[in-house]
């Protein structure tokens, strides 16, 4: 009998640790298009990626009103205000990588952003996170996006 309590203890601990992971992470679990799709993903992937018609509303490729050369700096000043390292950036093609430590375990993710002109008054952002270490990211890669999307509004 101990050993399923220790049991049934261990797997409540487990599955609680891994929804407040996804919760903390912006897993927008209960959006379209569904839950099981989302869990799904957050569990089998380790990368996420903008795009224009992506079936994640939150990682649609999004559109701003100022020439590439604006955004470029303010995607730069918004990830270093979010503590991302700089890697490496090409202020002629408008890219730059960085790097994003979880505060807790330390785990290493690169995010790579492309800004791109759509025409003389707006601009898009490619944006792409991946995990260093392959695996689930329980959303991290997703949130990261998302935390730069967000501060990019303020």
């Amino acid at each position: 009998m101990a050993v399923i309590k220790i049991a049934v203890f261990a797997i409540s601990l487990v599955l609680g640790v891994t929804f407040f992971t996804l919760f903390r992470n912006g897993a927008n679990l209960f959006e379209p298009p569904g839950f099981a799709v989302r869990l799904n993903t957050f569990l089998t992937t380790h990368t996420a990626a903008t795009k224009d018609n992506h079936e994640f509303k939150e990682l649609r490729t999004p559109v701003y009103t100022v020439d590439a050369e604006t955004l470029y700096e303010r995607v730069i000043y918004a990830a270093t205000d979010l503590g991302w390292q700089v890697i490496t950036h090409d202020r002629d093609n408008q890219n730059v990588s960085f790097l994003v430590r979880s505060p807790v375990f330390l785990f290493e993710d690169d995010v790579y952003v492309q800004v791109r002109l759509v025409d003389s008054s707006h601009s898009s952002m490619y944006v792409q996170s991946s995990s260093r270490k392959a695996g689930a990211d329980l959303a991290a890669n997703s949130g990261h996006i998302q935390a730069l999307l967000k501060k990019m509004t303020k």
